[in-house]
């Protein structure tokens, strides 16, 4: 039996499948909503499964029994897992209805300081750019690669700690001059 064969036999059963996912998906959910999607979902699988085996006819047999017992299909198993890992991963989605009007204010308010945070960065980082090559280099190793290992940053490029140390601290310094009065105040006037 070839790859070819195979499929054919399980997709001129696909009404059997479309049946059998929707009687799982009924005793599971009890929403009648995702049969499609699964029965899709099962029919990608089973390339992926066939394409991954060799064309050799006692391989294909094998990956055949698992799905076809001759009369009908035996999909029960693997269908009914899909459906478990689809409602875990439902479950972990955070339904917004079901949140109260204080926490749909934090969401809210926490996103506008990301937004805030976000514009700081960029900001900074186009400063950054306007150092000297050694300050702009070392700072953002520092930012970046080594935040609070000025040892293992001293081992990766050979300078010493304090080299180190003085030229982040004077980055800090420039940095901090040039937006504590423009970001300070306006972080301020968001949060009164």
């Amino acid at each position: 039996m070839t790859k070819k064969e195979a499929l054919k036999i399980l997709w001129s059963n696909y009404d059997q499948i479309k049946e059998t996912v929707l009687n799982i998906e009924s005793r599971y959910t009890h929403k009648g909503m995702y049969h499609e999607d699964i029965t899709h979902d099962l029919y990608i699988k089973i390339q992926n499964e066939i394409d991954k085996i060799e064309e050799d006819p006692t391989e294909v047999k094998k990956f055949l029994d698992r799905y076809w017992d001759g009369h009908s299909l035996s999909i029960y198993k693997v269908v009914k897992n899909m459906f478990v890992d689809m409602i875990r991963r439902e479950n972990k989605v955070v339904k917004l209805e079901k949140l109260s009007n204080s926490q749909l204010e934090y969401i809210v308010n926490e996103s506008k300081d990301n937004d805030f945070e976000k514009i700081i960065q960029q900001d900074m980082d186009k400063y950054v750019d306007t150092f000297y090559w050694f300050d702009k280099n070392l700072f953002n190793l520092y930012r970046y690669d080594f935040k609070s290992h000025k040892g293992l940053m001293s081992e990766k490029t050979k300078l010493s700690l304090s080299t180190i140390y003085r030229t982040v601290k004077r980055c800090k310094v420039k940095i901090n001059r040039k937006f504590k009065d423009k970001y300070y105040e306006q972080k301020n006037k968001g949060s009164r």
